[in-house]
């Protein structure tokens, strides 16, 4: 049995979503994991592994796909990386916002996993210092206005590129299958620099507090910081067969191709973390 079959995972955030470090960093008590050489927010495998364990306990081959103490599981899992992030813009409310770097990275892993969907047509943008651009698949976005897109504190020149709808349009069928327009119309791609940008400012952070009973006041040190990823958020991973499996069964073909809802990381008690997933 070889890994080089996977399964694809997309996970889209219905409402924030803290998945940390447990280290504080400057002002940020409790800030989200992110990979060490961009910078991007991740979901690390071990987090999603376990939930995904959880949901399907109840199966008689969980045991063997996810490992038990006796014997390491069957599957494999990557991190989740993020895919597009949703950005708050002056028109069209938000979009979802990816880079030549994000959209590469995904069809590489796609290739060398064995995997079913590559994105087609990634474009190349690049950034002039007094001229940010962004790409948008169609000239119906809801987010251009007057040839300029307004995301945060960035003003960015549109170009309109036809064959990047396919792209948009592929995305859609995974993330959105009854909502493509929605999708397509607030689907944006700015450089990777302007990406990386975003990545670091466009999070979301929210002071959280514990009062005392008695006065309903604030306890002493009770005041900290919390980092997540905004509702909205999509990110993908892949599911292998781990090296060491050597049935001839395949334990990827137990997984179904479906789509659900699972609550990751923490605050679950407050809303956080509820996403769709979906795996095919």
């Amino acid at each position: 049995m070889t890994n080089s079959k996977a399964k694809a995972v997309y996970l889209h955030a219905l409402t924030p979503l803290h998945v940390g470090t447990g280290q504080a960093v400057a002002n940020l008590d409790l800030p989200i994991a992110r990979e060490k050489a961009t910078g991007f927010p991740l979901i690390p495998a071990s987090a999603f592994k376990g939930v995904l364990r959880d949901y399907f306990s109840s199966q008689n081959w969980a045991s063997t796909a996810f490992g038990s103490t006796e014997q390491a599981g069957a599957l494999a899992f990557t991190d989740l990386h993020l895919l597009c992030l949703p950005v708050r813009s002056y028109h069209g409310t938000f979009a979802y916002v990816t880079c030549p770097l994000v959209l590469h990275r995904y069809n590489r892993a796609v290739r060398a996993l064995g995997a079913r969907k590559t994105l087609p047509n990634v474009p190349d943008v690049s950034d002039e210092s007094t001229n940010l651009m962004i790409i948008l698949p169609t000239s119906e976005s809801v987010l251009a206005h007057n040839g300029q897109v307004y995301l945060e504190d960035l003003d960015l020149k549109v170009e309109v590129r036809q064959n990047v709808s396919e792209t948009a349009q592929r995305m859609a069928e995974t993330f959105f299958k009854d909502k493509h327009k929605l999708f397509v119309e607030r689907f944006a791609i700015v450089s990777d620099s302007t990406f990386s940008f975003l990545a670091e400012t466009a999070t979301e952070v929210v002071a959280r507090v514990r009062l005392q009973d008695e006065t309903k006041t604030v306890a002493q040190g009770a005041l900290w910081y919390e980092e997540m990823l905004p509702a909205e958020s999509l990110l993908y991973g892949f599911i292998t067969v781990a090296d060491h499996f050597r049935q001839d069964t395949n334990p990827l073909q137990q997984l179904p191709n479906s789509e659900f809802t699972l609550q990751i990381g923490g605050d679950a008690t407050i809303g956080r973390g509820v996403c769709r997933v979906v795996i095919e």
